[in-house]
């Protein structure tokens, strides 16, 4: 038994050894956490394990629905003493190359799923932050959403949407409704409910190309945001049009703010894009179209619930 036993710690002592200082104390107490340097934060990848180790924080990667850069399509309410620059953000991302068109629907009507679309770089920055409550997608589609940031934000990093695909030529008529519920209590805070709607030439949305297109949103509820670069024109209906890019061009953005705020309506999509072609706003070879999104654009939301309780897109 003596021999057994010395044999026993003899092997032992070779496993450790073999492992090297560190490694037997690893197997003694579980995985250790990474030493940083004073502000340095360790990452670990958020894909199939829940929780990070102590010490590290969670990095997301970007799936098919990440925006593919960080740029905004508008700029904040300007401060009675200067307004701020920005930059056109890119569209949300169509399906991967290898992806194939998503399946016909029925004519007139087109399906549509929610996206959270964050710009994650400056959204961490900002202290931006999207709760889904709830959403519904489909053919009439919906969600609900809590958005908070650092109190004063006033950049646009999000756009929590319904999206809704259509990759063809730009039909004869195109009408969208939508039925919003604003937060109770506005004071403070900084928000837009609009449509965002992706135009190019209908062989490009035919392909699923986004390589050139323009950017037409349709604002319906407004509450101290202010469009990309400067108003423009008046549509017949009394919305204001803003114009910012090179006119008579694409990567370009056009925005279209009602004349007074609508929690509900119906939005003739054709009708507005006829107007401002007629202006010179939307290149008239942009007869095709990507896709029609609707949500919120929320600088500064505090929390709050924003709800888009449906919206149908069709002829």
């Amino acid at each position: 038994m003596e021999v057994r036993w010395k044999l026993a710690v003899a092997i032992v002592v070779a496993v450790v050894a073999g492992f090297g200082g560190g490694g037997a104390y690893a197997l003694i107490q579980g995985p250790s956490t990474p030493s940083l340097a004073s502000g340095q934060i360790q990452h670990c990848a958020n894909g199939q394990q829940r929780e990070c180790p102590n010490g590290m924080a969670q990095s997301q990667s970007a799936g098919p629905g990440s925006p593919t850069s960080s740029k905004k399509r508008h700029s904040p309410s300007p401060s009675p003493s200067h307004s701020r620059a920005h930059t056109r953000r890119s569209p949300s991302p169509s399906p991967r190359s290898s992806s194939p068109p998503p399946p016909p629907v029925a004519a007139g009507s087109y399906s549509c799923n929610y996206q959270t679309d964050t710009w994650s770089g400056d959204a961490s920055s900002v202290g931006y932050s999207v709760q889904k409550i709830s959403s519904n997608d489909g053919k009439t589609a919906s969600f609900a959403v809590k958005l908070n940031a650092n109190h004063g934000t006033t950049e646009v990093v999000g756009y929590p949407s319904d999206q809704c695909l259509i990759y063809s030529a730009l039909p004869s008529s195109l009408k969208s409704s939508y039925h919003v519920t604003p937060p109770a209590n506005s004071s403070g805070l900084d928000y837009e409910f609009a449509y965002d709607i992706w135009l190019t030439s209908a062989s490009a949305a035919r392909n699923n190309n986004w390589d050139n297109d323009l950017e037409l949103m349709i604002w319906t509820y407004n509450h101290g945001q202010r469009p990309a670069g400067s108003r423009v024109a008046t549509l017949s209906n009394g919305s204001a049009v803003w114009f910012d890019g090179n006119k008579g061009s694409n990567n370009s953005t056009v925005s279209v703010v009602l004349r007074s705020n609508s929690t509900s309506g119906t939005i003739d999509i054709t009708g507005i894009v006829a107007q401002l072609k007629s202006r010179g706003y939307i290149p008239s070879s942009d007869d095709g179209i990507l896709d029609v999104e609707y949500g919120i654009e929320a600088p500064y939301g505090g929390g709050n619930t924003f709800s888009v309780n449906s919206l149908t897109v069709g002829g």
